[in-house]
């Protein structure tokens, strides 16, 4: 069964590409002077120290990341794009290659691309620590794909197969699955200031033990100068066994802005079933949290914010290591593209397993070109 579901994607792929041969030939004439070639990218340096008041604690902590994108145009219907990418806790992380692909646009209706693809839905869009969708989401964290995608009016549908962590190996009960595809698709529907985007995410390693789904919804609402952004994610491992039980996260995140003033917050939750749940790693990285943060402009590029957060700190209701966290985060952002965040925050023990209340700081700088 799974060569036979393996030797059709691979036909259907070689066989799309041969048909949009002579459709797309019209439109290869390359642009005038060549092909036209832009650099942008990211880059992110960040400096942490760990619990300065309890001795056992006492550390240092970096990040940082570089994204470097190279975009070619070679004319108004065809494009193609290759990244590169340096990420990692540590003062120096090691450059490898993030993917490339090739696009056809149409217009600005419809596209098609193939290549190295990636997907994710449902990310946290408020809270600052979560908000790195290759790691969390409420929907469905990163997942890479070698394969094609076609746009449509607001329809993303892709397929292709896993690749880079995508491309893993489970295992239950001494029974191992690997070479796994992976589906996605998802419809963005635009009312008004309103967008809406059911989605869906099928992994299959053509194993019943331990094919994989995400579903849900990711709905942006607005309304004047308040803004409400909602996701439910369901997320299922082993589909159409009885064990696991499916997780389903609930996430919602309010924000106002009037002036200099504006308030963002975060509601996070996921239920996990308590004897057989599905546990998707870093994705969801606890199961409940809270957060506000109310800020104020000062000057033009000075803003200060006062976060105050509730933390569960584990996916297990069982543990007993909730913390309040509250403190002082400064934002400046002197020129376009440059972003510097400081922040100071205290952490109070709640849970009888928490440990002492302590204090971190930290410097975060970001620029992008």
């Amino acid at each position: 069964m799974k060569t036979r579901l393996n030797s059709n994607l691979l036909f259907g792929l070689a066989a799309a590409s041969i048909l949009a041969v002579p459709a797309f030939a019209e439109d290869a004439a390359p642009a005038a002077g060549g092909p036209e070639v832009k650099f942008s990218g990211e880059v992110e340096f960040d400096a942490y120290t760990g619990d300065v008041i309890n001795e056992d604690f006492k550390s240092h902590s970096y990040a940082s990341t570089f994204d470097l994108n190279v975009d070619v145009k070679f004319n108004d219907k065809w494009s193609a794009s290759v990244q590169l990418e340096a990420d990692g806790p540590t003062t120096d992380p090691g450059a490898v290659y993030n993917g490339a692909f090739v696009q056809y646009t149409h217009n600005d209706k419809f596209a098609v691309k193939f290549g190295d693809l990636t997907f994710s839905e449902g990310a946290f869009l408020n809270y600052y620590d979560y908000d790195d969708p290759a790691d969390n989401a409420a929907g469905m964290a990163e997942h890479d794909i070698r394969g094609f995608e076609i746009d449509y009016n607001g329809l993303v549908f892709g397929l292709g197969f896993g690749r880079g962590e995508n491309d893993n190996t489970v295992c239950e009960d001494d029974e191992c699955a690997g070479y796994a595809y992976d589906l996605h698709l998802a419809y963005e529907l635009g009312l008004g200031d309103h967008v809406f985007r059911p989605f869906v995410d099928y992994k299959s390693y053509q194993e019943a033990k331990h094919n994989e789904l995400h579903a849900g919804l990711d709905a942006n609402l607005k309304i004047d100068a308040f803004t409400f952004h909602f996701v439910y994610g369901a997320h299922i491992d082993a589909l159409g066994e009885k064990a696991p039980k499916a997780t389903h996260a609930f996430l919602a995140e309010p924000s106002l802005e009037l002036g200099s003033v504006s308030v963002k917050g975060s509601v996070f939750y996921a239920y996990f079933d308590e004897k057989e749940p599905t546990v998707h790693g870093e994705e969801i990285p606890e199961y409940f949290f809270a957060y506000a943060e109310p800020s104020i402009r000062i000057a033009e590029p000075f803003a200060l914010g006062l976060p105050i957060e509730y933390h569960t700190r584990s996916v297990d209701k069982d543990d007993d290591v909730s913390t309040l966290d509250v403190g002082l985060r400064a934002y400046a952002t002197p020129v376009e593209g440059l972003e510097i965040t400081g922040f100071a925050m205290v952490d109070i023990a709640i849970g009888d397993d928490a440990g002492d209340t302590g204090l971190r700081f930290g410097l975060e700088t970001v620029f992008g070109f």
